[in-house]
């Protein structure tokens, strides 16, 4: 006579398996979570160094910096729209952020030579806010709404 073997799993080995997975999930979605957050602040950081170039451009044809609108656009254009002055096109569309969570970018024109950009970061804990705000402690003077999370760019 055969002996049948018995073959499969138990109930407890398939818990226990369940168990690992879950928590391998678990580990896995909060490191992605701060990996998306420090990617946004990366787009946000290379954001304002494209409309520093495109200022710069600017500048390079006006002689000064635009003036802003007071409510934190270049006179010129809005965020998401093409920064054009007449037939000059000197950035295609400004960018908004990429969260799309309220977080925004502020352009504050100080004097025809020198400016202000303003955006917060999601990591706190970020080296180059306290870097960029000791950069620009000139023009952050005359800028009151400045909070310790922001990043900064500026000529001064």
């Amino acid at each position: 006579m055969k002996k049948y073997l018995k073959t499969g799993f138990t109930l407890i080995e398939l818990l226990i398996v369940i168990t690992i997975i879950g928590i391998l999930t678990a580990l896995i979605t909060t490191n992605l979570t701060g990996a998306r957050s420090r990617a946004r602040d990366t787009r946000r950081k290379s954001d304002l160094r494209s409309i520093e170039q495109a200022l710069r451009l600017y500048y390079n044809d006006a002689k000064r910096f635009p003036s802003s609108d007071g409510s934190g656009n270049i006179s010129t254009a809005t965020w998401g729209s093409p920064f054009t002055v007449g037939s000059t096109v000197y950035m295609s569309s400004l960018p908004l952020d990429p969260s799309g969570n309220g977080i925004t970018y502020k352009y504050v024109g100080i004097s025809d030579d020198s400016y202000l950009l303003v955006t917060s970061l999601e990591k706190l804990s970020d080296p180059d806010i306290s870097e960029s705000q000791a950069r620009c402690t000139t023009a952050l003077a005359g800028y009151a709404e400045t909070v310790e999370t922001d990043y900064v760019v500026c000529v001064q």
